[in-house]
């Protein structure tokens, strides 16, 4: 067994080819093209992650080579499994366990254990379901243009201005469990932006972010019925020259539906959110991916 330690940020880039060696390996025996690749949005969420959860973020280094990693996303003690990934001639051995049982180690006391696993990915869904992640709630990608005409604007009496992580921590912590500073900071800190909804009066509506790219998310709404507004807002502010992308779970039908309405279209295997008890808010809460809540 490969010695299983703490990943560093130099760590880095032999992760990311682990990542892309894995995936080919997978789109190869699922017959499917290859995935594109964006190696830098990639290095960016595994350096925020590094940062913000060093001691829950685990390499397998066999005598100076990494073949598998794991990272352990904790907010709060809310625990989740943001990557786990092994090279083809790694896998099947234990390592993808005893890698999840090292990240939990460093994580400490955790109130809540959660993942996001593909659906057709068995193997990987029933290892999650026999440590306590029990298969719960769909996830699917969106993706294709979108006609923002079908999204409702902003009715009188309502505006809205940057995302600021004071303002939106008691919704946070009403959805998620957990308030999320740091995430909002790394959101904020490239191209994507941040806009949060509120009414003349103060009543807070939900935020939401867009990134140039044309993928949407998080999106966090105090209601259901108010996704549809945030996703007018995010898709006029932030105009985009090709399609959209969003990950969109089931429960969230307040917005799936007006996007697919809207000219979306399901793209791929959908994934399966995988948890030891219920949460999120999943009725009114986006994810910004599969591998960051």
């Amino acid at each position: 067994m490969p010695e299983l330690r703490q990943a560093r940020a130099a760590d880095v880039p032999a992760m990311l080819d682990v990542f892309f060696r894995a995936m080919d390996d997978l789109d190869e025996r699922r017959r499917r093209p290859p995935q594109p690749r964006n190696r830098m949005a990639l290095e960016m969420h595994f350096s925020h992650l590094l940062a913000t959860d060093p001691a829950s973020s685990v390499v397998a280094d066999d005598h100076g080579r990494t073949v598998a990693f794991g990272i352990l996303m904790v907010r709060e003690g809310d625990a989740f499994l943001s990557f786990l990934f092994v090279l083809p001639s790694w896998q099947s051995r234990g390592l993808g366990r005893a890698i999840i049982r090292a990240c939990l180690e460093g994580a400490g006391e955790t109130v809540r254990l959660s993942t996001c696993a593909e659906a057709d990915q068995l193997v990987s869904t029933g290892l999650y379901a026999s440590l306590g992640m029990a298969p719960r709630e769909p996830v699917y990608l969106l993706r294709g243009e979108l006609d923002e005409s079908a999204l409702p604007g902003l009715p009188g009496g309502m505006h809205a201005h940057p995302v600021e992580p004071a303002d939106v921590a008691a919704l946070d912590l009403r959805l998620l469990g957990y308030q999320r500073p740091r995430d909002h900071a790394f959101w904020s800190s490239g191209e994507r932006r941040g806009w949060l909804l509120q009414t003349d009066t103060g009543e807070l509506i939900g935020y939401g972010y867009a990134h140039p790219s044309g993928r949407l998310g998080p999106v966090a709404a105090a209601h259901p019925d108010h996704l549809p507004l945030l996703l007018g807002h995010l898709v006029r502010a932030m105009p985009v020259l090709e399609g959209r992308q969003i990950v969109t779970p089931g429960a969230a039908s307040a917005a799936l539906l007006p996007l697919l309405a809207a000219g979306m279209r399901m793209d791929g295997t959908p994934a399966v959110y995988c948890a030891d008890r219920p949460g999120p808010r999943f009725d009114r809460y986006i994810p910004m991916s599969f591998a960051l809540l």
